[in-house]
């Protein structure tokens, strides 16, 4: 977001919807409630601010989470998902 804002408003207007993958990269699973959603809502805030759009969608950093993370995302109304590699 910081580095490439003009991307992240180009794949917007393009119609791809831009989620959320945290402001500073950081281990969720050791960070406090508290600094995820610091951590998060800060990411949302320059998304909006790019998109108009805000975020609902989230993928922990290093696919790493725990109960901790998941329910600290979902209270803020957001849905932590994951990736998945189809190798058919």
């Amino acid at each position: 977001m910081d580095r490439y804002p003009e991307s992240v408003k180009a794949l917007h207007d393009a119609g791809h919807e831009v989620m959320n993958h945290s402001n500073s990269h950081a281990h969720m699973n050791q960070l406090s409630r508290e600094e995820i959603v610091a951590d998060v809502e800060a990411c949302n805030d320059k998304i909006e601010a790019v998109t108009g759009v805000r975020p609902t969608l989230i993928r922990p950093p290093y696919g790493e989470y725990n109960n901790t993370v998941i329910s600290t995302i979902r209270s803020i109304g957001m849905e932590p998902i994951q990736w998945d590699v189809d190798v058919s």
